[in-house]
């Protein structure tokens, strides 16, 4: 008998593509799967899908109702796992669409890492395929268009940078426990679930494609990735260096976050790392770049780390 996943699914306003996903998770050919769903507040006609899915598959899926209101979508993923008994987990965009093998090789891959190791939180994560919003392929590799490299899943990298997709990942339970809830402080939730595996457990990789990522107008992690062109070139330098310190010191609470949780457990070693990336907010310049080059908080791309020195 197969072992059951959980794919937690956390929705807002998605109604154009919802159908297309749950379709396709319904035609994996792993079947012993349970779909948990929390919306998010959605006004569009979200809810009405989700029930309408709810009604063919009344023992597969649940929808978690609360009075929590707009948690945003780390928040509400956290919820959902709280709401997981399985032994596996798996996390599900709304916009999405998974190859049909995409549960099964990922199990198959996370068994046998527990074999390796035993008792130890699993993050296993693959490729993806890049798509427009009509399921045109932009890219057979998303890592190769991201220019992210799978191997560089050591804490001191994935603090600067995150590599596995939510979308993508599957965890053991060992993993769901050690890291729920997702602290407040956390970026994203696949940041803090690859950060708390990097430094207490074991991160796999599939260098395998097995989902289409959509990426559209209403996909906010994309569509508003750009700074919009300002019409002085001084004004722009000085939004961007603003923003790129912004974002620093919002990966360095991260980082406090995952100390506070975990310092006890980890080596000394690793608690000094963490610590120097926290000094990261409250050094002066000079002694930042030299932390950074220190402690290799580098970026995937040797470009971006070379940006990333001379910005510190």
């Amino acid at each position: 008998m197969s072992i059951q996943v959980d794919i937690l699914l956390a929705t807002y306003n998605g109604s154009d593509f919802l159908d297309e996903q749950l379709e396709s998770i319904f035609q994996q050919d792993y079947k012993s799967f349970r779909l948990i769903i929390r919306d998010d507040g959605s006004t569009d006609d979200t809810l009405n899908v989700l029930y309408k899915w709810q009604g063919i598959h009344p023992q597969r899926i649940e929808i978690i109702t609360d009075e929590l209101g707009n948690l945003g979508p780390t928040q509400n993923f956290s919820r959902l796992m709280e709401h997981s008994e399985a032994p596996y987990i798996c996390f599900s965009d709304q916009d999405d669409k998974w190859l049909p093998q995409k549960l099964s090789k990922q199990v198959k891959k996370i068994q046998s890492l527990e074999q390796k190791n035993p008792s130890k939180g699993i993050l296993v994560f693959s490729d993806l395929i890049l798509c427009n919003e009509e399921l045109e392929v932009i890219s057979p590799s998303l890592i190769d268009y991201d220019k992210l490299d799978p191997s560089a899943i050591k804490t001191h990298q994935l603090l600067m940078q995150n590599v596995p997709y939510g979308c993508a990942t599957i965890i053991n339970r060992a993993l769901l426990r050690a890291s729920s809830p997702i602290h407040s402080k956390a970026l994203l939730h696949d940041h803090w679930l690859a950060l708390v595996a990097s430094l207490v457990g074991v991160i796999g990789f599939i260098d395998e494609a097995l989902l289409f990522h959509r990426i559209h107008q209403r996909n906010a992690s994309r569509a508003n990735s750009q700074h919009k062109k300002e019409s002085s070139q001084q004004l722009k330098d000085k939004i961007s260096n603003k923003n790129f310190h912004n974002y620093l010191y919002k990966q360095v609470d991260q980082a406090a976050a995952l100390l506070e949780k975990f310092e006890l457990l980890l080596e000394y070693k690793d608690q000094l790392m963490l610590k120097d990336f926290i000094a990261l907010k409250s050094t002066r310049r000079l002694e930042r770049k030299w932390l950074i080059i220190k402690n290799k908080f580098f970026k995937n791309e040797w470009r971006n780390t070379l940006k990333l020195i001379i910005r510190a």
